[in-house]
């Protein structure tokens, strides 16, 4: 049974969907919709992980993009829920994925990565995401290859007794 003292590496999902620093914004989107997560680790051509992309992230290049194609005195707004801040935002109405912004996922992605080691504690791992105000963490080695991902989801099926 799990514990809070137990490593990151027991509680780590590893089948982690990753994607590329050059693929398209609409990739991006299309792969974490199909996929059902809301952030993918961005890794590079060796493998190491050098940024991670949220539906947030997106969801700011739309916003950014329908600001200047629109025009600051458009009231087409509509809201969202952002996990990260979990507070409702407004943003102005871009459309469909196909009309993302012709940017790739470089263009928009977090370079600060959230991480732990995996023999960082459950608590460990807990403390960083309250005090980080994050719904993910990565777990990576000190070479930054990615050896796994802990949701806040992972943590409460912990404590809920579920596998």
């Amino acid at each position: 049974m799990l514990s809070a003292s137990s490593s990151a590496k027991e509680l780590m999902q590893t089948d982690v969907v990753t994607i590329g620093p050059s693929d398209s914004l609409r990739d991006a989107m299309e792969l974490m919709v199909d996929s059902h997560v809301s952030g993918l680790p961005v890794v590079d051509k060796k493998d190491r992980c050098i940024g991670v992309l949220s539906v947030t992230d997106v969801l700011g290049a739309e916003y950014d993009q329908a600001e200047s194609a629109l025009g600051a005195d458009v009231e087409e707004m509509g809201s969202y829920y952002d996990p990260d801040s979990q507070q409702w935002e407004s943003m102005r109405f871009v459309g469909s994925v196909d009309e993302l912004p012709d940017l790739t996922v470089s263009d928009v992605m977090t370079h600060d990565i959230v991480s732990v080691s995996p023999r960082s504690t459950l608590r460990e791992v807990a403390q960083l995401m309250l005090k980080q105000q994050v719904h993910r963490v990565l777990v990576m080695d000190e070479k930054l290859y990615l050896h796994g991902i802990i949701s806040s989801l992972d943590l409460v099926r912990l404590v809920a007794g579920e596998p």
